[in-house]
Parts: structure tokens; C-alpha cells; sequence
């Protein structure tokens, strides 16, 4: 009788190791290589609609797609500048954050645009207003056509009515800002290094300092609104996760497998959600958040962006690194993916 019963607590033991290493394990995911014959560190990619596309990078690389991403086409590089982020609000009108080549800067900003009415054929270059060594990290457009730009030490900039010009906005931001969010409901986030997020409820207009709870010094790299039931999420440092469930007030920390830093964040349905981030780590969640599993990634070179459309994603990332992966999911009825005004 005894040994029975000791015969049946190794049986759940060993149950219940093979439950925990399961868990632990990573999951099978086939992502697919886009081999771009380039090395270059690719910054940024972006999709107006599910054909036409754009990928930025170091040294002024640039390519677009009009397939979906079948194939890429290389574009005439106007700089050897860092392209730091593409944006377009519509098929005409479109900005390339740039970072200028510290051996080249001179007595110049460190930061500054380029802005294409015509799809992209020409780029017209535009500097900050009264702009200096600060570095501008991300852009962020907002649904009504508002622009902002913001990075180091909280400098921030508004698109001026002439949607032309960029003028510095005096906040009470003085944290080095590196991605932004606003949804439809006028609520947004601004995170940044030193566990930074900023909230607005009024579309942008002000800005207040939110809560965390669990590791407050994290540096938050990106962050990402999932819709009104799923919320929003932010990710950094360390493999950290952040959930805010409304109105990005209050953030708690999430239980995460990885240690290595996340570089971005994005939602394909309300339960299904991907981040990416150094050494080619990847991780999904597939049930709204609560927990999160390491995906068995292509590649070991940093992956600094994500962006889902067509019902399929992509990534980007250092050596010239292009992956996608349709996860065939099911969306959720009414779920919005395009709620992030990709900063």
C-alpha cells in the first residue's frame, strides 16, 4: 500500500514537471526570412494599407513594397543619415524621422525630418523649430491629423496648423520619451527611460505622470493600445511587460519568460499579442495577456520594430533582418488593430 502511494505522488510529480517545462519551453512559430541584400540596421517598418509598405534604416536605407511584402524594392537613398521611422497619413503625405551622422553634424540638430506630398518619390528636408543636440525619438500622429514629436530630456514638438511646420511645446516632461500611443477616445501614453509613462486623456492636450506597479526604473521602449477591453501594454528593459487596463492611469507589471530587452509590442486581436526584442527574442500571448511564452525565433539579431497587417506580421531588426509570420488568428468582433498611432 505504501508503495503504491508513493508510486502515485511520483507519477503527479513528474505529471506536473512535464506541465512546468511545457510552459517553459518555447513555442513553435515558422516565421519566414525576406532577405533584403542589405546589413544595415533596419530602424523602422510601416504599412499604409496591406500592399503598400516601407522599411527605414541606418545609413539612409530605405525600400517599399506594393505587394504585401512579397518583394521589396530598394529606393535612391537622399542621405546617409539614420532613417529613424516612416510614417504616412495618407497616400500622398508621409514623414522619415532622421537622425544625422555624428561625424558629419557639425554645428546642426541631431535630429530632423523629411516629408514627401508626393507617395514618397521626393523628400523635402525639414528642420525642428529652434532645435539643438537633443535627440527626437519617435513621431506620433494622431487621428484628426494632430503631429508630435518628442525624445531626450521630454523636448517635445507640435505640427503646426500649416502641417508644415514643427514647433517646440514648454512641458513639464523632463524624462527621455522613446514611443507613444492615442486611441480614438482621445486617451494616449508617452514611456520612456526611468519606468516613464505619461497619460493624456484629452487627446494630447496635457499630459500626467501614471502609476506603476513592480519594477518602477524600468526603461519602457514602447507601447501599444489593444482596444477598450484588452487595454494597453507597455515593454522594456529586462523582458518587462506593463498592463493598464483603461484609461492608462495605473500600470502593474506582468509575469514575462525572457530577460532580454523588448523593443516593441503589438496586438493582432484582443487576446492575441507579440513583442520582439534583442537577440531575435520573441514572445505571444494568446490569452488577452495573462501569460506570455517564448516563441521560437529565425534569427539572434536584435529585432527594434513589429507591425501586423493583412492578417500577417512583421519585423524588423539589425544585419538587415526582415521576418514575417501569418498567425492565422481569429479576430475578435469589432477589434480594432490600427488603434495605435504607431510611435
Amino acid at each position: 500500500m505504501k508503495v503504491a502511494v508513493i508510486m502515485k505522488g511520483v507519477q503527479k510529480w513528474a505529471v506536473l514537471s512535464l506541465v512546468l517545462l511545457a510552459a517553459a519551453l518555447p513555442i513553435r512559430a515558422d516565421w519566414e526570412r525576406h532577405p533584403l541584400n542589405t546589413l544595415a540596421s533596419l530602424k523602422d517598418i510601416f504599412f499604409l494599407n496591406e500592399n503598400r509598405g516601407w522599411i527605414v534604416g541606418g545609413n539612409g536605407v530605405i525600400f517599399s513594397t506594393l505587394d504585401g511584402g512579397k518583394t521589396w524594392a530598394p529606393r535612391d537613398r537622399f542621405t546617409t543619415d539614420d532613417l529613424v521611422q516612416i510614417r504616412f497619413t495618407d497616400a500622398d503625405n508621409g514623414w522619415i524621422l532622421c537622425q544625422r551622422n555624428i561625424y558629419n553634424i557639425g554645428r546642426e540638430a541631431i535630429s530632423y525630418l523629411r516629408k514627401t506630398t508626393d507617395g514618397g518619390q521626393t523628400w523635402e528636408k525639414i528642420e525642428f523649430e529652434g532645435a539643438g543636440r537633443e535627440r527626437v525619438t519617435r513621431l506620433l500622429f494622431g487621428k484628426d491629423g494632430s503631429g508630435r514629436a518628442f525624445g531626450e530630456g521630454g523636448i517635445f514638438y507640435n505640427l503646426q496648423d500649416d502641417g508644415k511646420t514643427w514647433k517646440r511645446s514648454h512641458t513639464a516632461i523632463h524624462f527621455l520619451l522613446l514611443d507613444g500611443a492615442l486611441t480614438d477616445s482621445s486617451i494616449g501614453a508617452l514611456v520612456g527611460a526611468g519606468g516613464t509613462i505619461m497619460f493624456t486623456q484629452d487627446g494630447g492636450f496635457t499630459w500626467e505622470r501614471a502609476t506603476l506597479i513592480g519594477d518602477a526604473d524600468t526603461r519602457l521602449n514602447a507601447v501599444y493600445f489593444a482596444g477598450s477591453k484588452a487595454g494597453a501594454w507597455a515593454v522594456g528593459s529586462g523582458g518587462k511587460i506593463f498592463h493598464s487596463n483603461g484609461g492608462a492611469r495605473l500600470w502593474r507589471q506582468q509575469a514575462s519568460t525572457v530577460s532580454a530587452d523588448l523593443n516593441d509590442v503589438t496586438f493582432t486581436s484582443a487576446r492575441d499579442g507579440w513583442a520582439v526584442g534583442e537577440s531575435g527574442v520573441i514572445v505571444r500571448t494568446t490569452d488577452g495577456g495573462q501569460t506570455w511564452s517564448d516563441v521560437q525565433s529565425p534569427v539572434n539579431h536584435s529585432l527594434q520594430r513589429i507591425f501586423f497587417t493583412g492578417g500577417r506580421l512583421w519585423a524588423v531588426g539589425f544585419g538587415g533582418t526582415v521576418i514575417s509570420y501569418d498567425p492565422a488568428v481569429k479576430h475578435d468582433p469589432g477589434f480594432r488593430p490600427d488603434l495605435k498611432s504607431r510611435g
